[in-house]
């Protein structure tokens, strides 16, 4: 027996949202599924995940803050998160006193 895990991606509307719609699917053996999933658990415990879903788009995504902290690549991961919280809470408090500007401050839904 096999446990299936399907997911899609975009809309299949016409028109839609997205260029692509994508629907794919993991087809795992059932005798080693709870190996997969505790190597999932201990991936998501390690990066201070653990109750969040896991998307590929933020692992294929640029961040261009990264690219503003100098050696970025050689921080270890908690200096990395040190470094991008004091990094993004400049850029609010900068953006926050910025006159003509203030409305970027504030996240927009679409």
């Amino acid at each position: 027996m096999y446990i299936c895990y399907i997911d899609e991606s975009g809309t299949p509307d016409i028109p839609g949202n997205t260029s692509h719609f994508v629907l794919a699917g993991v087809s795992i053996p059932v005798q080693y599924w709870k190996s997969c999933d505790k190597d999932i658990e201990y991936v998501k415990n390690k990066y201070h995940i653990g109750d969040a879903e896991i998307h590929v788009a933020w692992i294929l995504r640029t961040y261009s803050e990264q690219s503003k902290i100098a050696n970025f690549e050689r921080l270890s991961y908690d200096d990395r998160r040190s470094q991008i919280i004091a990094y993004r809470t400049a850029e609010l408090l900068r953006l926050q006193r910025t006159k003509g500007l203030k409305n970027q401050y504030y996240q927009r839904s679409t």
